[in-house]
């Protein structure tokens, strides 16, 4: 016999029958579900030979603990098991069309306090068990019906605000994954960085994880509570802003570079103002940038840590520049006219610079043009009389 508790029977008054007869309702309750053990969440009373104390104890073997000493994680486990098999208890008194038998049961799972559930760690699991069964505190407003508030747990909404760890700011499209009772669920942050989980165990133990986060060995946790404010602090992320240009700062659009990070690789092509955007980085990220070749070698190598309070990366490339002769020299036209500004043909146009002389005669439209003359040089033309 597993005894987990015991308490001295003058601390105790009972609600229906008594400490004598307790063992007897123990059997009555056993007996009453021959073909199920959900009796066994009700520990059995025993008399103590010394006739001074009552001892509880459970069907179930293994250690016991108190639900007052449990961590608020397994608090929250309690309750699914509390929950579970008071449930199938219940499920098991409804097969009986007799209203005595259901009141019975009933009254038989009023319990004084928290203290009277202990959750036993038995080689086949883990299992409810409750002392005190049908009895009340010896003191004035001893709670009544407490058990069976476990059925109907209340569930209420959490609502987290998710920000950035160094500056406390909203921190919008996060993916998050809660651990709750064990379970794991997703759930991103909207525009304003805020994240509502609906129907939550009031007091279920929540744990929070960044769903990038590879090592998930330092949760951060929660208890679910009423109009609690929740926050979950999550690594910095930003844009990584990039330019390329050529070695003399002129913007390259159309360069094609593959950028390496968190273990993926993402192709971006350079817009109209050199400008490339690398979406949500986590801060401190490595980065490496590079142009792709047929060789599978990575031209123009560029390493980066990420730092989202850096407003811009710049990545130089090499292009080569056309050199363009500047010329030498230069055609000059001179336009013959009288004194009505008409236009003189066939005249003849004397030119001297650098010690020779030239004679030209105008075209048609009354112009002489005189080649190759070298930049910087000062020409002295006059039309023959």
């Amino acid at each position: 016999m597993n005894i987990i508790a015991t308490k001295i029977i003058s601390d105790i008054r009972y609600l229906m029958g008594s400490t004598i007869t307790a063992p007897n309702m123990y059997r009555q309750i056993k007996a009453t579900f021959p073909q199920s053990d959900v009796y066994k969440i009700f520990a059995e009373p025993i008399i103590l030979e010394d006739g001074v104390k009552i001892a509880w104890a459970s069907p179930y073997e293994g250690s016991a603990v108190n639900y007052q000493h449990l961590s608020d994680e397994d608090k929250s486990l309690a309750q699914d098991i509390l929950s579970g098999e008071i449930g199938k208890l219940i499920n098991e008194i409804k097969k009986f069309d007799n209203n005595e038998v259901i009141d019975f049961i009933y009254k038989c799972i009023e319990i004084p306090d928290l203290n009277d559930i202990y959750i036993v760690n038995s080689p086949e699991g883990r299992h409810a068990v409750i002392t005190q069964w049908g009895f009340v505190n010896d003191t004035p407003g001893a709670e009544k019906g407490l058990l069976t508030k476990f059925i109907n747990i209340r569930k209420i909404p959490m609502k987290f605000s998710v920000v950035y760890n160094d500056d406390l700011t909203a921190a919008p499209f996060e993916d998050i994954v809660f651990d709750i009772d064990k379970k794991l669920m997703s759930a991103k942050s909207d525009e304003n960085g805020v994240i509502v989980l609906e129907k939550i165990k009031e007091n279920a133990f929540v744990k929070a994880f960044e769903a990038a986060e590879k090592d998930k060995s330092v949760p951060q946790t929660f208890t679910c509570y009423e109009n609690g404010n929740y926050t979950i602090k999550v690594t910095p992320k930003g844009n990584m802003n990039v330019i390329v240009t050529d070695q003399n700062s002129v913007p390259q659009s159309g360069v094609e570079f593959l950028f390496e990070h968190d273990g993926i690789t993402e192709k971006a092509v350079s817009n109209a103002d050199g400008r490339i955007v690398i979406n949500r980085l986590r801060n401190s990220t490595a980065v490496a940038a590079y142009q792709p070749s047929e060789t599978g070698a990575k031209n123009n190598l560029n390493n980066f840590i990420y730092n989202r309070s850096t407003p811009e990366y710049k990545i130089v490339i090499q292009v080569e520049t056309l050199q363009v002769e500047v010329p030498k020299t230069h055609n000059m036209r001179f336009k013959v006219i009288d004194e009505k500004n008409n236009v003189i043909k066939d005249a003849e146009v004397i030119v001297k610079y650098n010690g020779i002389t030239k004679t030209l005669r105008t075209d048609s439209e009354g112009y002489a043009e005189l080649q190759d003359v070298p930049l910087g040089t000062v020409v002295e033309a006059r039309a023959k009389k």
